[in-house]
Order: structure tokens, then C-alpha cells, then sequence
């Protein structure tokens, strides 16, 4: 046993009893836990706070984004982009022996074009939605998202359809020589006239006619309705002393006189189209012009002694472009785009010819001898890709992607893959 040395290892007793006292000299014990208490009242607050600003940004973008987000457009995409069965890609075969380059129309991905025998309509996957049988010797379509019309030229009948359904046949009073569709379903025939030179009809969804005009002057060969169905813009063509001379109508069919009427001496409208609520883009032999529906002067561009080779329009940026040739066999062609003012938007000198042109947002597309070259808007060569032989219409579906119709397929192209041996590069 260890001896215990006084002084040294002397036990200490320890005062259980000592005051403990806090920095700011107050007992512990004195203390409460502290309470962060948030009231239900103001709970609800913040979530209210929150959920207004969710539902006030949604209506912001859907605001901006109101010509897609319809109903309709909504509809078609959760049958057939959600819910419906996926097809099995591209390329799709078409259905009928040819389809014109004209006849064929792109939507959110999807597709739609008229064959000398059916009206057919694809979803993204490639999956057919729609097959409608057409009786026309010489079909043409007119498309407005998911609103398409069709009918034969020269002859009486035509036909409405949705996305997947044929809303309605009818018969018109002559021969149709144009027509146009609103994607809300309004749509414009143009007939040869009863006594008239031609005759224009308008109808609503219901296909209950809103309108006519008779004109005594021209032969009407192009016409474009506006995005909301309440008007359109109509051109036409005469002889004038062996000179030919155009007439371009702004109608509304709230109205029984023109708008607006702009006569163009030594030039003949090709093709017209509202590419946004109020402008309208028409592409002549000569030169291209802009019209707005709430008048005001007629924009005229001339094509400064070039060829037009090709054009296309674009109503998701409210542009136009033109392709024109500066040797006059089609090719060396300048791929030039303009807004909804006409004003230039870029010009982009290239080497190639344009059996078909497409736009998208700040980049644009031609196609020659089956190669797709896709430019930006500074002009440089992003891309060049085979596309396929028989190719004959190229349509930009994103900065990178095209549709293309073909002699016998509609294909996807990803332009941003390496090129084949058959290309440029």
C-alpha cells in the first residue's frame, strides 16, 4: 500500500454546490429555450407568395408563346408525342407515287404533306397518324400548324383536315385556283368567276361562309389569309396592253371594300404568306414585297438584276428568304433573309445553287445536288451533309436538324454528323 504524503496527494473534496454562472453573469437556470415560433397565418404567406410567382411566370411564357401553346397544339402533342405509339424513325415511305415540293408542311416536328393519292400526316417517330384518300389530278396543300387544306387545282372540290382527322368536304361554285388556312380553321378559297374574272370565299370553322369579293379586274392566282382568320391579302394578274401588270388586295372580311389595293406594273406574284399577324411577305418574278394589314406603303425589294432561284418563309421568326442567283443557271446563289418590315436581316454570298431553301431562327439552309449546306448568319459553313438521292425539299427543324422529302421517303438528317463520301466535305 502507497503511503499517502500530506501536501501532495491530499484529497480534494469537491463542491457540488458551486454557482455557475453564465458570461452575462445571469444563472443558467435562469435561461429559456429560445423559440423560433412561425405563425400558420404566415406559413400560408410564404407558400401563396411562392405559388403566385410559379403561376404568374407561367403565364408570362405563356403569353409569349401563345401562338403554339393552343389547345390544339397541346392536344396533338399528348396523343401523339405523350401517349401515342411510338413509329419506328425515319426515313418513312410516302404513300402515292409523287408528292410536290410544295405539298408538304412541318410542325413542331411533325409532318404532313399530299401525294397524288392520299393526305398524310406523321408524328415525330415517324409513326403514320393520318391517311386520307385524295381524288385530285393536280393536289394542292395549304397547312397552318396543325389546320390543312387541300384541293385540287382547276378543279371543284377540297377538303379540311386536322392533324388526324378530315374535318370537312366540300364543293366549290368553279374551278379553284388558290386558297389558304388559318390555324384556327378559317380558311380562303379563290374560285374562277360567275361573270367575275375571279371570286373569293371565306369561311369560318363551322365552314358557314363570312365572305365574298368579286373582282372585275385581275385573275387572282395567289392568296394568303392572316394568322386570326379575320382577313387576307389577294394578288392578281392581267395583260395591259401586252405589258402584264399585278394587283395586290388587302381584304378584311369585316369589310366589303378593299383595304387596301397596290398595282405593280411589269411583275407577277408567284406565292404570298402572313408571317406574322400583320405582315405579308409576296414573292414575284422581279422582286419581293411587303404588305401590312393595317395599310400603309407597299415595301418593295428588288433583286438587283439576280435570278430568284428558290424562297421560303418562316412565321416562328417572322422572316423570309430569298435565294438568288447572280450567273442565271441557279447556281452561285446569295441566301438572303429579311423580317417582317422587309428590312435585311444577313446576306450570305455562296457557291451553290438552291433547289430548296429553309430557315431557322439565325441559320439557313439550301439544298444542291442532294447536299444540304446549312449557314449561320455570319455567313460561315456550319455544315454540309448528304441528304440522299432524289432529294427535293430540305426543312430546318433546329440549328443542327432537317426534314427532308425525297422521290419516295421523308427522312431526318442530323446535319452535325460526319458527312458521307457523296458530300462536300
Amino acid at each position: 500500500m502507497f503511503k499517502k504524503i500530506k501536501g501532495r496527494y491530499a484529497e480534494r473534496k469537491v463542491n457540488n454546490e458551486r454557482t455557475v454562472i453564465s458570461y452575462e453573469d445571469v444563472p443558467l437556470d435562469d435561461y429559456e429555450p429560445e423559440k423560433t415560433d412561425i405563425s400558420l397565418k404566415a406559413v400560408r404567406k410564404i407558400i401563396l407568395g411562392v405559388l403566385l410567382s410559379l403561376v404568374m411566370g407561367l403565364i408570362v411564357f405563356a403569353f409569349a408563346n401563345r401562338d403554339v401553346l393552343t389547345w390544339d397544339n397541346i392536344s396533338v402533342w399528348w396523343n401523339y408525342e405523350v401517349m401515342g405509339t411510338a413509329g419506328k424513325g425515319f426515313p418513312v415511305n410516302l404513300v402515292g407515287a409523287d408528292v410536290d415540293s410544295g405539298n408538304v408542311a412541318l410542325h413542331q416536328n411533325r409532318v404532313a404533306y399530299a401525294s397524288d393519292t392520299s393526305f398524310v400526316t406523321l408524328n415525330s417517330t415517324g409513326k403514320e397518324v393520318s391517311n386520307f384518300q385524295l381524288r385530285y389530278t393536280k393536289p394542292v396543300m395549304k397547312a397552318s400548324e396543325n389546320r390543312f387544306l387541300t384541293f385540287g387545282l382547276g378543279e371543284t372540290a377540297y377538303q379540311v383536315h386536322s392533324f388526324d382527322s378530315k374535318l370537312y368536304s366540300g364543293t366549290a361554285e368553279g374551278g379553284i385556283f388558290a386558297g389558304d388556312i388559318a390555324s384556327n380553321g378559317r380558311y380562303c378559297i379563290v374560285i374562277e368567276g360567275n361573270g367575275y374574272y375571279s371570286e373569293l370565299f371565306a369561311y369560318d370553322k363551322n365552314n358557314n361562309r363570312i365572305f365574298k369579293y368579286s373582282f372585275s379586274e385581275y385573275y387572282i392566282n395567289s392568296v394568303a389569309i392572316n394568322k386570326d382568320g379575320s382577313g387576307c391579302i389577294a394578288s392578281g394578274i392581267s395583260n395591259n396592253s401586252g405589258e402584264i401588270k399585278s394587283c395586290i388586295y388587302v381584304l378584311s372580311f369585316s369589310d366589303s371594300a378593299p383595304r387596301a389595293k397596290y398595282e405593280i406594273n411589269g411583275d407577277y406574284i408567284i406565292d404570298s404568306k402572313f408571317i406574322n399577324d400583320n405582315s405579308a411577305a409576296l414573292v414575284g418574278g422581279n422582286a419581293a414585297y411587303v404588305v401590312k394589314f393595317g395599310g400603309g406603303e407597299l415595301k418593295t425589294i428588288g433583286y438587283e438584276e439576280k435570278e430568284l432561284s428558290n424562297y421560303c418563309f418562316n412565321t416562328d421568326s417572322a422572316t423570309f428568304s430569298l435565294a438568288l442567283s447572280r450567273s442565271g443557271d441557279g447556281k452561285n446563289c446569295d441566301l438572303i433573309t429579311y423580317n417582317e418590315n422587309g428590312d435585311l436581316l444577313f446576306s450570305i454570298n455562296s457557291s451553290y445553287g438552291s433547289k430548296s431553301l429553309s430557315s431557322y431562327k439565325g441559320s439557313i439552309a439550301t439544298l444542291d445536288n442532294n447536299i444540304i449546306y446549312l449557314f449561320n448568319d455570319e455567313g460561315e459553313l456550319k455544315y454540309s451533309c448528304f441528304a440522299g438521292t432524289g432529294s427535293k425539299r430540305v426543312m430546318l427543324c433546329s440549328g443542327s436538324e432537317a426534314f427532308v422529302l425525297s422521290v419516295n421517303q421523308v427522312r431526318k438528317i442530323d446535319l452535325s454528323t460526319e458527312a458521307s463520301p457523296d458530300s462536300a466535305r
